[in-house]
């Protein structure tokens, strides 16, 4: 595979990761203290346990680039202030990893379309629990959000 196409990949993977980043930092923006903890039923997640959850993805998919394998230790329970410096922290050492790695289209694509959307999918879940607790998060135009 050629650098041209190597980086390629990987920018789009890491535009990718930099928009996660963005959209989970805008909807956890001055969530309520009680935030990490609400529940709006009882067979749902709390946001604490949803970024849990996010963390865990981005965690095995840096794995996945890393070392081949999907196979990592499921993380612990943290408070929700710990859940989101420690995604955070997560996302950017995943943009690291992607500064080097050489990852196959069919790798990519995968990526993209298990882990990373579906971590997109818990952003919107997080942003819906955030306006229900009384914490409205603002509309915006992401497409002219310069990343």
């Amino acid at each position: 595979m050629s650098n041209g196409m190597k980086s390629e990949r990987n920018d789009l993977l890491n535009h990718a990761v930099k928009a996660i980043k963005y959209r989970f930092e805008k909807a956890t923006l001055a969530s309520l203290e009680n935030f990490g903890e609400f529940k709006v039923g009882q067979h749902t997640r709390t946001p604490s346990e949803i970024i849990n959850h996010m963390f865990d993805l981005v965690n095995k998919t840096n794995c996945k680039i890393e070392e081949g394998h999907f196979n990592c230790s499921p993380p612990e329970q943290l408070n929700f202030k710990e859940e989101c410096k420690r995604f955070i922290t997560r996302l950017e050492t995943l943009n690291e990893t992607l500064q080097y790695a050489q990852i196959e289209m069919d790798v990519c694509k995968k990526l993209l379309q298990g882990p990373l959307l579906d971590i997109t999918t818990h952003i919107g879940q997080i942003a819906l629990l955030n306006g229900l607790n009384q914490n409205k998060i603002p509309k915006e135009n992401y497409y002219a959000i310069d990343l």
